[in-house]
């Protein structure tokens, strides 16, 4: 199946976003892995700039020590001078501060990114005892030692050098603003929360997009069946192509009652062709042999025998000619009497027609009044429209069985509603309802309702079959303006 263009460009954005999800993915698997050893990365970096300070400092106090020996360290001018000296080594490494140890005193202290030269600082009891013990691990192993403790949100890394015999030891410290573990893991968090946001606008924008191409998919699928079956609808969609799909099926049952239509107009139109030939053909010699049987009547009156057979005969000439009336309805040059009347005086002359018929078969016959209902109408012709309803809407009703019979007065329009009390119209009779020929009583001729609603479409009017509260409603819509 070859989608149009649309869908197709449909598809490539789907595999373009598919593509994107899975380097979101990747990436969120790199960047996580990244997190995940940047601490291990920093510790390692920090404890190498921080070993290179201890060296210097290291060689710069045994220097020192070499120049001032019989010196106490701890001497306020000593420690001015220590100071001197770590401050102008440190000034090469940023936020690391350090000094000397001399007998687990801390001398020499000073922080060159923070503090001016020569600056009394004080170094807190948790970093003074890392500093200790990590110059004791020194001493012991004769190796550079280093410490990491985590203070609140901080990470302090200390390194110190010292030897055995060497009385000062050299301490470097830095400490990493707001890199806990907890501190990782919201960032972890937070990461994964917009890596989780993206995958899932990702999936919902495919999941429309396969929607979409399946919507597609059925529509075009539609389409083909709806041109071998017209009474085919396309199945309801639940997205934004449902109105699409609506627009179709309506288009879809305004074509098929088109055709329909077109069909019995076509039929109509055959009919009317064939009724002039049918009238020259059939009503001369029916009337010549209506005047033949009246002569043998006249001949044989006196024959009792012979009154049963011409009785036979008479009816069935009558009956003919009641059919060839009929037909004569659905010629297009009939020439109609439409003005504009009061619908009343019709109905009643309607109603007084039927109720004979209608006490013969025990049904009780119910008509309404609207003096103030005025129309353009063909006299005539709406009696004798009125009349084939209210006909069977008698024969449909059982005995003391009731024909109800309402009219009313509408802006534009006047309605008149023909109901009776039998047992409905089924699904296929509503469709085949109007057309000729189509009847679904014994000896019926199925012209009854097809003249009736060509009777009144000539008036500009209209007949539809609808819901009754038990049996079968039929409404007539006579136009109360003059129609175009």
């Amino acid at each position: 199946m070859r989608f149009p263009k649309i869908v197709a460009a449909q598809r490539l954005q789907s595999w373009l976003l598919i593509t994107a999800l899975v380097s979101i993915v990747l990436i969120g698997l790199l960047v996580v892995d990244l997190t995940r050893n940047l601490r291990t990365v920093m510790i390692s970096e920090t404890n190498r700039s921080l070993l290179n300070a201890s060296k210097e400092l290291t060689q710069a106090g045994e220097a020192w020590l070499a120049g001032h020996r019989g010196t106490n360290p701890q001497d306020s001018h000593a420690d001015l001078d220590l100071k001197r000296i770590s401050y102008e080594i440190l000034s090469s490494y940023p936020d690391v501060e350090g000094g000397f140890v001399f007998r687990h005193a801390v001398v020499g202290h000073s922080f060159p990114t923070y503090t001016e030269p020569g600056s009394n600082l004080r170094q807190p009891a948790n970093e003074r005892d890392a500093v200790t013990a990590a110059m004791d691990e020194s001493r012991a192993s004769g190796r550079a030692a280093h410490r990491i403790l985590q203070d609140g949100e901080d990470l302090v890394i200390v390194s110190v050098m010292s030897r055995a015999d060497g009385k000062l030891s050299a301490w470097c410290l830095r400490r990493l603003i707001n890199f806990s573990d907890s501190n990782e893991l919201n960032k972890r968090l937070i990461l994964v929360g917009v890596m989780l946001i993206a995958l899932i606008s990702i999936g919902f924008v495919l999941k429309l997009s396969f929607d979409m191409q399946r919507g597609f998919a059925s529509i075009q699928a539609g389409l083909e069946r709806l041109r071998t079956d017209a009474g085919y609808r396309l199945p309801e969609q639940d997205h934004e192509l449902n109105s699409i799909v609506r627009a179709i099926n309506s288009m879809a049952e305004g074509r098929q009652e088109l055709e329909a239509d077109l069909r019995r107009e076509d039929r109509l139109r055959v009919m009317g062709r064939v009724v002039a030939g049918i009238a020259h053909e059939i009503r001369n010699p029916l009337n010549s042999i209506r005047l033949t049987i009246r002569m043998l009547a006249r001949r044989l009156e006196g024959e009792p025998a012979s009154r049963e057979p011409i009785a036979l005969v008479t009816g069935e000439v009558d009956r003919l000619d009641a059919l060839l009336k009929s037909l004569l309805v659905f010629r297009t040059d009939a020439a109609e009497k439409i003005r504009q009347q009061p619908v009343q005086p019709i109905l009643d002359r309607t109603v007084a027609l039927v109720k004979p018929h209608a006490e013969e078969h025990g049904v009780r016959l119910d008509a309404g009044r609207c003096e103030e209902a005025l129309a353009f109408v063909d006299g005539d012709y709406l009696q004798q429209a009125l009349m084939n309803l209210m006909l069977n809407a008698i024969d449909a009703s059982s005995r003391e069985g009731v024909v109800v019979v309402s009219v009313r007065s509408e802006p534009g329009h006047v309605q008149l509603e023909i109901e009776d009390s039998g047992p409905g119209l089924t699904p296929e009779q509503e469709e085949r309802l109007f057309e000729a020929f189509y009847t679904t009583k014994p000896g019926g001729t199925g012209l009854g309702l097809a003249v009736t609603r060509t009777l009144l479409e000539k008036m500009g009017a209209r007949v539809e079959a609808v819901r009754g509260a038990s049996g079968a409603r039929f409404r007539v819509t006579l136009p109360a303006e003059q129609p175009a």
